[in-house]
């Protein structure tokens, strides 16, 4: 097995943490830490993280830092010890949310060219959705685009270049297909619409509280077989 470590904030290469499915169990209002617990620094500052990471899946991104200290049950004054701002305290949700639980195997599953491109496409949903198709992890992503808080738009980059650029490359060497500047941006939106296929079903799931009727794996089998069998040449329908 491969070490693991966080991936950094600079979205540089890094190895994978212990992953931490932010799935929010309980909607009830956290009660206040008494006074009289004197917890070690590091201790109550990821008790903080940790309900705060709950309360922007239950509530979004409108809360104030006053509202955020009663129901993280602690006082402002404290929560600035350990956050200075709420966007200070955002951007440790989006490190312990969509950063600690990236898995750099995922990397060297999608340029693996031993194996079949649909095998290789269909070990790498799997794989990611079992850590991010869950209540907690997908509100706040769709909760953060709505309020364009910045997170969104820093994982979409991510994705981009270390699934999609990736996902379009090795479909498209899989088929014998050399990408040109003209093509490039094409066959990156087919794997845009790849990745949002998949994606969708969590959302209906678990933003839509919607229970599909199929399994994930059969759907993540047979979108990934009807984009490698139908991907296009360059110059198949293409236009001007």
């Amino acid at each position: 097995m491969k070490s693991k470590n966080k991936v950094q904030p600079s979205m540089g290469l890094g190895k994978k943490a212990e992953v931490l499915k932010v799935d929010v169990v309980s909607k009830t209002r956290s009660k206040p830490v008494r006074s009289s617990e004197r917890l070690p620094f590091e201790q109550r500052r990821e008790m903080i993280l940790k309900k705060a990471v709950d309360v922007f899946a239950e509530r979004g991104f409108d809360a104030t830092t006053r509202d955020l200290a009663r129901h993280l049950g602690t006082t402002q004054p404290l929560m600035y010890k350990y956050f200075k701002t709420k966007d200070d305290l955002i951007e440790e949700v989006y490190k312990r949310v969509f950063l600690d639980v990236w898995d750099t195997a995922w990397d060297e599953i999608l340029v693996d060219r031993s194996r079949p491109i649909t095998e290789r496409l269909i070990r790498f949903y799997r794989s990611y959705t079992d850590v991010i198709m869950n209540r907690g992890w997908m509100r706040i992503y769709l909760f953060a685009g709505l309020k364009n808080v910045g997170i969104t738009s820093s994982y979409i980059r991510l994705v981009e270049e270390r699934v999609i650029r990736r996902i379009a490359m090795e479909i498209c060497a899989a088929h014998g297909i050399q990408i040109s500047k003209s093509s490039e941006a094409r066959y990156m939106e087919i794997a845009w619409s790849l990745q949002g296929s998949i994606f969708y079903y969590g959302v209906r799931k678990y933003a839509y509280e919607l229970d599909p009727s199929v399994p994930r794996s059969v759907v993540i089998d047979d979108v990934v077989n009807i984009f490698v069998a139908s991907w296009p040449k360059e110059n198949e329908n293409s236009r001007a």
